[in-house]
């Protein structure tokens, strides 16, 4: 039974081209993910007592959702198992091996949970820092402690895991087997070693900036979509050292979870469910040419942002600043240093 097993794991990829199973995978798993998703859709109706032929009361029930709500909790949950779903097949019949191959191994990962959290609360509680030290927001209260913070968090702990399982677990995962393969083949591999790690993540993040592509404002300026492809970079980055999915998913769940806490927009979605501080971009008096304020037709000073949205990050939230592009670029860096160190 164990040399069978060990065969079984041991079996080559169906498809050879670690790029193009990634390629591959993903129409598999919007269909897979789409129909398991459809199937959650027809439950909430029907256990929400709304008549099926009838779109203006399905489209009531789902107008309302809001990131706290027992609705977008459970389209998220059958969205993780669709995910799982679509991860199962190609694993088993693309790529031959185990599905916890791609990185779901808890043994000895509480340190790294922690870290992942604890990173991302010193990564976006910075960033609110310096945006309200150099002034470009303005803190107008703080919200008390809202119940619906639990359903929040599970819920986009499992948007986190999701989007982790694809684009790290998988696409990263496949593409770095390929990228790693042509770089041994190459007579100056040694002196390439770290460019096959790159041009994984590159792929990688491009998928998944791609993902978010139609979010609100993200194409305001240049910064979402440059920021989004960075995101890749820094939530990648330890998986191609460790192959596993923990860091990067507590990371990626507390990078969503204390933006919100912050009142920042996530990803050019604003949030109010859990937010605990509020905050405007700061504003300051319109000058004309020759410096004197701009009054309406009212007699009252027109106001514009005091910084460009290039800094404050405009209507995207933080992630459309310049600030948090930088800082994720320089994480990045300090994430790959430590763990190229432990690798020596």
């Amino acid at each position: 039974m164990v040399n069978q097993l060990t065969k079984v794991n041991k079996m080559e990829p169906r498809i050879k081209n670690g790029f193009l199973r990634a390629i591959i995978f993903m129409p598999i798993w919007f269909i897979i993910m789409g129909l398991v998703q459809s199937v959650g859709v027809i439950l909430i109706m029907v256990s929400s007592g709304v008549d099926m032929a009838n779109p203006d009361s399905a489209e009531a029930l789902f107008s309302e959702m809001s990131f706290d709500s027992p609705v977008m909790l459970i389209l998220t949950a059958f969205s993780l198992l669709g995910s799982f779903a679509a991860l199962w097949v190609a694993t088993k019949f693309i790529d031959r091996k185990p599905l916890i191959s791609i990185g779901l191994s808890v043994k000895d990962k509480a340190n790294e949970m922690l870290i992942g959290l604890g990173f991302a609360l010193a990564f976006i509680g910075g960033l609110f820092l310096v945006l309200w030290l150099i002034g470009a927001i303005n803190i107008t209260g703080y919200v008390g402690f809202k119940p619906g913070v639990f359903i929040v968090s599970i819920m986009l702990f499992m948007a986190a895991f999701d989007e982790e399982l694809i684009f790290r677990g998988y696409i990263l995962n496949n593409m770095m087997d390929e990228s790693y393969k042509i770089s041994f083949l190459s007579k100056n591999h040694e002196k390439f070693a770290v460019t096959p790690r790159f041009i994984a993540l590159a792929g990688s993040s491009l998928l998944f900036a791609l993902l978010h592509s139609g979010n609100p404002s993200v194409w305001s300026t240049w910064v979402p979509m440059t920021e989004l492809f960075a995101a890749g970079f820094i939530l990648g980055i330890s998986y191609t050292f460790t192959k596993n999915l923990w860091f990067p998913t507590f990371f990626h769940f507390g990078w969503n979870f204390f933006q919100g806490l912050f009142g920042f927009e996530i990803s050019g979605i604003n949030v109010d469910s859990w937010k605990m501080i509020s905050h405007k971009i700061a504003l300051t008096e319109k000058l004309d040419e020759n410096g004197e304020t701009i009054l309406n037709s009212d007699g009252i000073p027109e106001m514009v942002n005091k910084f460009p949205d290039l800094i404050s990050g405009g209507a995207f939230g933080i992630e459309g600043s310049v600030i948090t592009l930088s800082c994720t670029i320089i994480c990045t860096y300090l994430i790959f240093k430590y763990y190229n160190e432990l690798d020596k």
